[in-house]
């Protein structure tokens, strides 16, 4: 997320000025920002969470399959910086706690899958496929070219008992396979986007200020009750 790179950078900035000044690692101000961080964090997860329990109530979908990622913390050491993310920013155990409880709310179930390569087999004919640039999946058993997000969540979905239908029909190879809905945070919400940008976002894009006192706070009591 855009905004949680903002204010750990802001963070930093801090943190090496207060180094500079009196060799402390912390300070109030520090501390405060950390708070922030967290706080836009876990806002911007129940709303998510919200949303998507809400659209599976109005559709009559009684289960929620989410992949289960122990252990993905070991698994980018590699990536420095999708390290400092995963292991700082993603508290899955927490998210899922989070789902399991509102999905209650409306008496949906949540249940967990391993999703190990799920998003390197083609979920129509199980062939080893080829990642692409941008998180693109090739298969050239099927000829198709599809979003590896959307591999993924098929091959999660079979795994739960869901039946795949064969690419050739309702021509697979366009609409959601390749080109899913995607959904981008405004600081209130979750906003559709439907295409994907290959334009590195700027510094001025990407941050998003600060929540004022009196903003989103009607959504935001609405997400946490």
């Amino acid at each position: 997320m855009a905004d949680w790179w903002y204010w750990t950078k802001k963070i930093a900035r801090e943190q090496s000025r207060v180094a500079k000044i009196n060799k402390a690692r912390t300070s109030r101000k520090i501390r405060k920002m950390y708070r922030i961080r967290q706080r836009r964090f876990r806002h911007a997860v129940n709303a998510m969470i919200k949303m998507l329990v809400e659209y599976a109530s109005r559709n009559d979908i009684s289960k929620i399959v989410v992949g289960n990622l122990k252990g993905v913390r070991n698994n980018h050491k590699k990536n420095r910086r999708v390290s400092s993310m995963v292991n700082n920013f993603w508290s899955f155990r927490w998210i899922i706690q989070r789902l399991k409880e509102k999905a209650e709310e409306y008496g949906i179930e949540v249940e967990e899958v391993n999703e190990h390569k799920t998003s390197s087999i083609c979920p129509f004919c199980r062939t080893k496929g080829i990642r692409k640039y941008r998180g693109l999946f090739y298969c050239s058993m099927c000829r198709k070219v599809m979003n590896a997000d959307v591999v993924g969540v098929l091959n999660i979905a079979k795994k739960d008992g869901t039946i795949i239908p064969s690419p050739s029909l309702r021509g697979r190879d366009n609409g959601v396979v390749t080109d899913p809905l995607l959904l981008r945070w405004d600081g209130c919400g979750w906003e559709p986007r439907r295409a994907v940008s290959t334009r590195r976002m700027s510094t001025l894009e990407a941050r998003i200020s600060p929540l004022k006192w009196g903003e989103c706070q009607r959504e935001l009591c609405g997400i946490i009750s």
